[in-house]
């Protein structure tokens, strides 16, 4: 019986599936984020007046060309659904998306406490309900759609393209987080804390979100994880000089990139154990 791993890298041999439609999709996908996203983001910037939330939802909108752009990709070079990047089952579990977002917000408050535990005064409380409710509607209904495309083009569609030449799991958990860490090494954490830091803490969170994806067979986790990640960090628990400037509940006065990294990690571990620790967890 082949592994949830092997069935689902498999969905990347159904459809049109030659290997210089993979080359040409991602490069159709770049394309797309770099120059549509570009366009994207000055358009909302300059023509949509919502205030404090124009700037992200700006980074958003621009972020959605990916979206568009892997779905376009799918259904159009490859002939195949677009549902295919998220598992080889008939429909969504919408039921494993809440889990994934529900464990993993769950572990990354409880990071959060710990920390203003051990140093007392690192998070000021700046709720201001008058600019905090837009920012809740909008994020909402942006943030679930920004990870969803993330993880369609970095677990979904370059996981699938790399297991048509590799079929280790571990090794294309990796490569995935190599390539999902590249565009992140842009934001300004990276400035503001340093490329190594901030690399390491990019990759174990790809590494992490890859992992779950291959082990479990299908996407839902990994997004909604990935949702809850950064819907919280969206709405209650940010820093300075985060990528997504918001109206959280608690800021912290600098990002502890060393602390993030330990937790993180620690996290992840916790989240397989607790996800994946019934074999009825298991697709």
């Amino acid at each position: 019986m082949s592994t949830p791993a092997a069935q689902y890298l498999a969905l990347g041999e159904s459809g049109r599936n030659a290997w210089w439609r993979y080359v040409l999709g991602i490069t159709c996908i770049a394309a797309a984020w770099m120059f549509g996203g570009g366009y994207a983001y000055g358009l909302v910037l300059h023509l949509v007046p919502l205030g404090r939330v124009t700037e992200f939802v700006a980074i958003n909108v621009s972020i959605l060309t990916l979206l568009a752009g892997v779905v376009l990709v799918v259904i159009v070079l490859h002939r195949r659904s677009w549902r295919t990047l998220v598992t080889p089952r008939p429909k969504l579990d919408w039921r494993r998306i809440a889990e994934g977002a529900g464990v993993w917000v769950v572990l990354a408050a409880a990071s959060a406490l710990i920390e203003h535990l051990v140093y007392p005064g690192r998070y000021a409380w700046t709720l201001d309900l008058q600019r905090w409710l837009p920012f809740v509607v909008a994020a909402l209904l942006l943030t679930p759609l920004q990870c969803v495309a993330e993880e369609l083009v970095f677990r979904g569609y370059v996981v699938q393209a790399l297991g048509r030449l590799l079929r280790q799991p571990v090794i294309l958990a990796v490569l995935s987080a190599v390539i999902f860490t590249l565009p992140h090494l842009y934001n300004p954490e990276v400035a503001a804390y340093g490329l190594a830091i901030m690399a390491a803490n990019y990759f174990v969170m790809g590494l992490f979100l890859a992992s779950v994806a291959l082990r479990d067979g299908r996407l839902e986790l990994a997004i909604g994880a990935h949702a809850g990640n950064n819907l919280l960090l969206a709405l209650f628990i940010n820093y300075a000089d985060s990528a997504f400037e918001t109206e959280s509940v608690l800021i912290a006065d600098a990002l502890d990139p060393r602390y993030s990294l330990v937790t993180l990690a620690l996290s992840a571990l916790l989240f397989h154990w607790w996800v994946f620790r019934r074999p009825a967890a298991q697709p």
